[in-house]
């Protein structure tokens, strides 16, 4: 069980490393640029499209390592194996979450959008990262 608390300790951090990074892409992706355009175009479909690919991968990776991990551990709570997988699991889900966010600098900085078009990605993938914040199972507590 220490093991699991001190892998929650550092996937925690990890979480609150992301969203300080998504937070402060978003800012230096506003330094100096102007207001931007508001056509939605071809580009940002294919942004978005490849977006919601992220979220819903994100979604089947996660809970899959996270149920075969959880399903080891409560037949041996010091399963090694089980507890990398329960780690990978929130890593996967915590980048899937980062790389939603990060298609929001893709649309601002590359495809020279607006601030609201961004935001859309930036909020998607800051809800996720607070969604998937790493949790130790109740059955283990």
């Amino acid at each position: 069980m220490n093991e699991m608390k001190a892998k929650l300790t550092k996937l925690r951090v990890v979480q609150w490393a992301l969203i300080a990074a998504t937070l402060m892409f978003g800012w230096v992706a506003e330094i100096g640029r102007d207001p931007g355009s508001n056509d939605w175009t071809l580009r940002h479909w294919v942004v978005t499209g490849l977006a919601l690919w992220i979220v819903w991968g994100g979604f089947r990776f996660r809970s899959r390592l996270l149920h075969r991990s959880l399903k080891a551990l409560g037949q041996d709570s010091s399963n090694p194996k089980a507890l990398k997988q329960w780690e990978t699991g929130h890593i996967i889900g915590l980048a899937m979450a980062e790389a939603v966010a990060q298609s929001g600098l893709v649309v601002r900085m590359v495809f020279g959008g607006a601030l609201w078009q961004a935001s859309l990605f930036y909020a998607a993938g800051l809800f996720l990262l607070l969604l998937w914040t790493p949790r130790i199972p109740t059955t283990l507590a």
